[in-house]
């Protein structure tokens, strides 16, 4: 077998043809084969799985039920199980199913075909070479430009995937694009501007313009405006615009600003560079968010801002949380907090202590046994030390213009969250209840979450026609804030529900799922 998958992966087999084979000659189920192919043990899949979803329980035992459905000792994987195995396995999670073939019974499928319908396999395989072949191979007739080059050349681009695009689901490709051209062109990986244009760009910025506390104050305003038009509608209808402000002010502190103007244009340009990185942790790109994070860090060291770099860090550690590095969030949410009192902002304070919870709790979820009561503790105790700062805040705060978000609502929907990571859902569903009152509602996202935390808990108590209620709740809000983090949260949450899916209550949610093209 080791020998047998070496040879065909050399020959430039797939995993799916190699699964096939030894479906062929050793009377494998499909989910054995693919197993099997990759030459995996059932605990080496089982330590696959712990890496990828630590807060998922798996086991040995689990995955050899499911690879002995439907024999009699066997039980049938849920589709969510499924989806895993295919993602560790490179393959389609239908290719794992050995469903029963009854295509005689279509009277089409036996009538020669009138016209050429491409294999469903290759509609979508689109490769550097596809992409190159359409391409100009000999130039073009005429003078022209190097910008009028690119700009033929795109065109044709343009065409090929438009050909692409039409033989898929026209919505769900438009989306898809949509949200990888948006994240692709706030990437920092794009390094759009080489020296003399940015040269260029400073020289025209910057001329005659005088620096002063109005201008300031304008780009500023206008990130305030950006930033709660993310806050309602998601990341990408404003990140052209913020990222266009990081270029100005980048733009005037490299032309010579007033000395006694730069602090506060480093100032601004951290929260600029700040706010790019929550759009991009909004948009799933979490290396790029963790680029700007330590940008914004050390713009806010070199305005030696306290507020700022505590915001920063705060926001940080909840990026290092939700990527599956809870530890490192602690570090962050601690320098937080530690700026936060060095500002002299109670609001930050309880910010600090709010996302330090949050990481905290899902460090109980990674701890060993005799652990989990010591990390259970502090989780609580930085639970109880955020709401008594945030009570302790009066209206002149020096972090009240970096938090308008925070306030009891959202305090008690990260209690929430702790009490569903440590065990408690009866007391989160409780707390919860409070919460949905008090988070403002022009915060779309945080709205979406305390219904997607209730509806988890719901489902921890096995009350699934309460859990697809508010998962469909999530959803409707979902389709007004379009974060692509927030809706692989409603799509993971709908995947807990797989072992009911065949109840009244999971099916009329699939279908508010369709209708909003969050689930095919």
């Amino acid at each position: 077998m080791d020998r047998l998958t070496a040879e065909l992966r050399e020959r430039g087999s797939t995993w799916a043809e190699i699964a096939r084979e030894y479906q062929r000659r050793y009377r494998l189920n499909s989910r054995q084969a693919f197993r099997e192919a990759h030459r995996f043990t059932q605990d080496r899949v089982v330590d696959e799985w712990k890496a990828l979803w630590p807060s998922e329980p798996f086991s040995v035992r689990k995955l050899g039920s499911w690879e002995a459905w439907p024999g009699i000792t066997g039980n049938e994987p849920p589709v969510a199980g499924l989806n895993r195995l295919a993602r560790i396995y490179g393959c389609r999670a239908c290719d794992l199913v050995d469903g029963e073939d009854h295509t005689q019974r279509d009277q089409n499928a036996n009538v020669p075909r009138r016209r050429h319908v491409p294999p469903a396999h290759t509609t979508v395989s689109l490769t550097f070479s596809d992409i190159k072949g359409i391409l100009p191979i000999q130039p073009l007739r005429g003078p022209m430009s190097p910008g009028e080059l690119r700009d033929r050349e795109f065109e044709q681009l343009v065409h090929a995937f438009t050909d692409w695009a039409t033989q898929m689901n026209r919505r769900d490709v438009l989306a898809l694009i949509g949200a990888a051209a948006t994240s692709a062109y706030a990437s920092p990986v794009l390094d759009r501007l080489d020296a003399d244009e940015s040269q260029r760009v400073t020289m025209a910025a910057a001329g005659p313009t005088r620096v002063d506390d109005a201008t300031i104050g304008h780009i500023d305003a206008v990130l305030r405006h950006c930033m709660r038009q993310e806050d309602a509608l998601g990341p990408q209808v404003t990140v052209a615009t913020v990222l266009a402000q990081e270029h100005l002010v980048v733009s005037l502190l490299s032309s010579g600003a007033p000395a006694r103007m730069r602090s506060k244009l480093l100032s601004l340009l951290a929260d600029i560079r700040r706010c790019n990185a929550w759009m991009l942790f909004n948009l799933n790109d979490f290396k790029g968010a963790d680029y700007y994070y330590s940008q914004a860090r050390n713009a806010a060291h070199q305005a030696d801002d306290d507020a700022m770099c505590s915001m920063v860090l705060a926001n940080w550690s909840q990026l290092a949380t939700w990527r599956g590095d809870p530890r490192l969030g602690v570090e962050h949410a601690l320098g937080a907090l530690a700026w936060g009192q060095r500002a002299g902002s109670k609001l930050l304070t309880a910010y600090a202590c709010d996302v330090g919870a949050r990481a905290y709790a899902a460090v109980v979820r990674r701890s060993a046994k005799g652990e989990r009561r010591k990390d259970h503790t502090r989780c609580f105790r930085s639970v109880d030390q955020a709401q008594r700062e945030l009570h302790g805040a009066d209206a002149g705060d020096p972090g009240a213009r970096l938090v308008p978000f925070y306030g009891e609502g959202q305090y008690l929907s990260t209690k929430t969250g702790c009490l569903l990571d440590t065990g408690d859902p009866a007391q989160a569903l409780q707390v919860a209840a409070t919460a949905a009152a008090g988070i403002d509602p022009t915060f779309v996202r945080n709205v979406a979450y305390i219904r997607l935390k209730t509806a988890q808990a719901h489902l921890q108590l096995r009350d699934i026609e309460k859990a697809c209620e508010e998962l469909g709740e999530a959803a409707r809000l979902a389709g007004h804030n379009t974060s692509p983090r927030l809706v692989r949260s409603v799509v993971e949450t709908r995947e807990k529900l797989s072992p009911w899916h065949r109840t009244r209550s999971v099916a009329a949610l699939d279908e508010r799922l369709h209708a909003a093209r969050l689930i095919a």
